[in-house]
């Protein structure tokens, strides 16, 4: 993971956005969280506290640092200041596209937009995102927080700059 990425934020906290925020944790960044299920919160905090034993192992650190960990209220406050954001949205088109709509909104303009998809097209996802040219699917690996694999899927519109940002 690429040294220049350290602040994240993670739109969506079911069982691949735990996957990476877990692993974006371990990898010591910083992750702002968002999922307009309130519940979620509980079940983020759950997969962390069972999964800590395998990652501190497999990332040999000493613990997970959950300081790094920001919940933010809405998807502007999540995604601000940051220089990637994972969006985990249910794969529904429809709704990656208003999702990804209101990020590319609220967040930098320069930030890596990555969608978590397994079968949707970027092309359609990146007509609803304001500079297109940074939106790519991040496709992992399961479980998320263990295999380094994620499949990156380029729309028409993403410029090599950001498969090449994202791929460190």
């Amino acid at each position: 993971m690429t040294a220049s990425i350290k602040r994240i934020a993670v739109i969506g906290t079911g069982v691949i956005g735990s996957g990476w925020i877990i692993r974006f944790l371990a990898n010591k960044k910083t992750v702002y969280v968002f999922d307009p299920n309130n519940q979620q919160k509980k079940f983020l905090l759950n997969e962390i506290a069972r999964t800590q034993k395998s990652v501190k192992k497999f990332y040999k650190i000493n613990s997970i640092n959950k300081k790094n960990l920001i919940f933010a209220k809405s998807i502007e406050q999540a995604v601000n200041d940051v220089d990637l954001i994972q969006e985990n949205a249910p794969e529904n088109e429809s709704v990656k596209k208003k999702v990804v709509k209101e990020i590319s909104k609220y967040g930098n303009k320069k930030a890596i937009i990555a969608s978590s998809s397994s079968g949707l097209l970027p092309s359609n996802i990146q007509t609803a995102c304001k500079n297109p040219e940074r939106f790519i699917i991040a496709h992992p690996f399961n479980p998320v927080y263990l295999l380094p694999l994620v499949e990156l899927v380029k729309g028409k519109k993403t410029t090599n700059l950001y498969i090449k940002k994202a791929s460190k």
